[in-house]
């Protein structure tokens, strides 16, 4: 069930874990509170600290940050991990394969995936800030799968970036970076990935849970109708 609290979308599985979507527009990023661990999955671009750490002083009060999940090294999903780290005493959690990206700041643009964004690509290459942002070294490296508490894991879910990965919520919502987008009532099918053929194997092993809804970076929910549509469309 979706509703409304503080101007952020909420979502309560039935284990009673609660999903607030923090930050929403250019990226998304959803804060999980299982019991008494906290769980932010990504952190947006740095222009938008403080909007994110207005909304999570609120969430935590005078709580920590238990970790911080980030579903890939992309600028627009790690501008404020180093602030994050710093102030909520967050461990970070990145998939192995991106781990060195993180730490030196700098994770290469990916491909396009159509004509248009092919050249927005070739131009991208060639603006620093599009590939850049604060280096921050990882707490835990994890590879194809992380229980992370009794009712969250880890999974890798890569295509959209190698080591894109998805975090999954009693088996009922799945937040999944840009393994997929919520953009197009028609479509997740992303603008950007570096190997579409993995994304779209990823996209089987996210319907091989029993998820139903699937909260990505960009833009608003997907349903496991559409993503199954999609699946069998381009697989």
């Amino acid at each position: 069930m979706i509703t409304k609290d503080l101007k952020m979308k909420k979502w309560t599985t039935t284990s009673g874990c609660t999903v607030y979507q923090v930050t929403e527009g250019r990226s998304n990023s959803y804060l999980v509170l299982d019991d008494d661990i906290s769980i932010l999955i990504d952190t947006g671009l740095e222009n938008s600290k403080n909007e994110l750490m207005k909304k999570l002083d609120h969430l935590l009060g005078e709580r920590n940050l238990s970790y911080l999940i980030l579903t890939h090294t992309h600028f627009d999903h790690v501008g404020n991990a180093t602030r994050i780290k710093k102030e909520y005493k967050a461990r970070i959690i990145v998939q192995k394969s991106e781990s060195e990206n993180l730490k030196r700041g700098n994770t290469p643009i990916l491909h396009g995936t159509n004509p248009i964004t092919g050249i927005l690509v070739k131009i991208g290459r060639k603006i620093k800030q599009f590939n850049e942002y604060p280096a921050v070294k990882p707490d835990y490296l994890v590879g194809e799968k992380h229980h992370l508490t009794p009712h969250c894991y880890l999974i890798h879910t890569p295509g959209h970036s190698k080591g894109s990965m998805s975090l999954i919520i009693d088996d009922e919502v799945a937040l999944v970076g840009d393994a997929m987008v919520g953009i197009f009532w028609w479509s997740v099918f992303p603008a950007f990935a570096d190997d579409v053929p993995s994304m779209i194997i990823s996209w089987n092993k996210l319907l091989e849970t029993s998820c139903n809804i699937f909260l990505p970076g960009h833009g608003t929910p997907n349903s496991r109708k559409l993503l199954k549509k999609q699946y069998q469309k381009h697989r």
